[in-house]
């Protein structure tokens, strides 16, 4: 009887020893885990820190960078309005030029409209366009001064535009355009409401850059109305391109250099 009780104090000393043991791994093991969970959670607030820190750091460059193309592009802006100061002399004084062809109107056959055998209704004299003689403000529209087109032809109707090109006969930096047209006091569809001028500049005639364009203001007070485009540029060859549904008279046309 003493031997089962030694034996079944033994067991439960053994026991014990055994959950104390179990006790003690546990307590171990859920330390470790803490000691893990709260490693990663630091390593993750780190990474997040260094992807705000990044994200702020690539937030500041765009804008540095959306900064520095703005001022760019102001700069840019800038350089291209900047016109240099024209001169007194007009450059196309005397010159020579060619032009698109002019409106023919037939008979009642072809409806009064186009007809390449007919005569020009409103010839351009040769060379009355850069003579240095402007129509005053009460010349009619069937004075020989002005030289008409109209959108109803088929070279106009191909391009959109009439045009006339003068030949400086060398290439010159040019600043300033100014061109002659007739007002709606002439009458008969003529006028510059809805008028668009365009001046380009070319060395060899073929090649052409835009120096700039303007809308005229029409004026039924005088038949005459000078439209002045500014804008740099250099060629030999200077084109005026007109562009209206009706008609488009032009007394004359000048060309200025750049101020020395």
């Amino acid at each position: 009887m003493k031997k089962i009780s030694l034996i079944l104090a033994f067991v439960l000393v053994l026991a014990c020893c055994v959950f104390a043991a179990c006790s003690e791994e546990s307590e171990t093991s859920s330390e470790a885990a803490a000691s893990s969970e709260a490693a990663t959670s630091e390593n993750v607030s780190k990474e997040e820190s260094v992807a705000a820190s990044e994200a702020e750091s690539e937030t500041e460059s765009e804008a540095a960078s959306e900064a520095e193309s703005e001022a760019a592009s102001e700069a840019e802006s800038e350089a291209e309005v900047s016109v240099p100061e024209a001169s007194d002399d007009n450059l196309a004084a005397g010159k020579s030029y060619t032009t698109s062809d002019q409106f023919r109107m037939g008979g009642a056959d072809v409806g009064w409209g186009w007809d390449p055998n007919a005569p020009i209704c409103y010839p351009d004299e040769p060379g009355s366009l850069t003579d240095g003689v402007i129509a005053a403000a009460d010349t009619t529209y069937d004075n020989s001064i002005w030289a008409g087109w109209t959108g109803v032809h088929p070279d106009y109707a191909a391009t959109g535009y009439a045009w006339i090109t003068i030949d400086l006969g060398e290439s010159k930096d040019l600043a300033k355009f100014v061109a002659h047209i007739g007002s709606s006091k002439l009458d008969n569809g003529i006028g510059a409401t809805n008028m668009t001028i365009e001046v380009l500049v070319s060395d060899d005639g073929e090649t052409w850059t835009s120096v700039g364009d303007a809308v005229p203001t029409d004026d039924p007070a005088t038949c005459c109305i000078a439209t002045t485009i500014e804008g740099a540029g250099s060629g030999q060859y200077v084109q005026f391109r007109f562009a209206r549904a009706g008609w488009m008279f032009i007394s004359e046309l000048e060309v200025y250099g750049a101020a020395e």
